[in-house]
């Protein structure tokens, strides 16, 4: 049984963590379904201890510093996930590109760890955001399994496109989830960010897909030479994850 009042401080933590421009009071409880004068004084005392910061122009919430220390602990406990960070830098030697781990949250793709690319031009992202799963390379590689009946119980408002190319027809990224399951790789086309191509692998354990990597290029750097030297780095890593995930759920579960 839920309880009421903590469960509005996790709706409010849950729904400014994918906001990246923050949100108003206003804007919160009509998303949320409450009065301000109920969650007001939840987010006074939320900013007040540091979880919670505004803005003063747009008097914007948006998570504050001590909530990203509590989520940071996560990750320096998960000493597995160093394991994994050794394996993505391999990648990244390998590909010169920078390379994501992620897992899936809800509908969402969260970004747990990132090695960057070399280059000075490289994709722009941290660890911690998260993105509708269907319009990421990553997300599609965590979402390698799911059918359509799947897709749309999952998305059942459709899918919002993220850019101009982001694929919004059900249909069409369901042929790609198949086509994902033959070759073992997801592919994405500037759907999540313009002028970024990326290619993903799935992570699974006893079958079940734990986690996904990824490498992200510039769309100039991309090109059939670089798509198999990314390929080839990810089948590698994937391999060598998976035979650690036979032992250990690294931190991911």
């Amino acid at each position: 049984m839920d309880h009421r009042a903590t469960g509005r401080v996790l709706d409010i933590f849950e729904l400014l963590a994918g906001q990246e421009n923050g949100m108003n009071l206003t804007d919160i409880c009509d998303v949320l379904g409450a009065p301000k004068s109920s969650l007001f004084p939840i987010l006074h005392t939320l900013e007040e201890r540091g979880y919670l910061k505004q803005e003063r122009q747009t008097r914007c919430y948006r998570i504050g510093q001590m909530a990203y220390q509590i989520g940071n602990s996560y990750l320096r406990d998960s000493s597995g996930l160093d394991e994994l960070e050794k394996l993505m830098e391999a990648v990244v030697a390998q590909c010169g590109e920078a390379c994501h781990l992620a897992v899936l949250s809800g509908s969402d793709v969260l970004y747990l760890r990132k090695v960057d690319s070399p280059h000075a031009v490289r994709m722009t992202s941290c660890v911690g955001i998260r993105l509708p799963a269907y319009g990421t390379g990553l997300g599609k590689a965590l979402l390698t399994d799911y059918t359509l009946p799947m897709l749309q119980a999952m998305y059942p408002e459709g899918l919002k496109a993220l850019t101009s190319k982001t694929i919004t027809d059900y249909a069409v990224l369901e042929q790609q989830l198949k086509e994902s399951r033959k070759t073992g790789f997801s592919y994405e086309s500037e759907e999540s960010n313009l002028d970024i191509c990326c290619i993903a692998v799935p992570l699974r354990k006893k079958g079940e897909i734990v986690a996904a990597f990824s490498v992200a290029v510039p769309v100039y750097r991309y090109d059939d030479t670089k798509k198999r030297q990314i390929e080839q780095a990810l089948t590698i890593a994937k391999q060598q994850a998976e035979k650690l995930l036979q032992f250990t759920d690294l931190g991911l579960q």
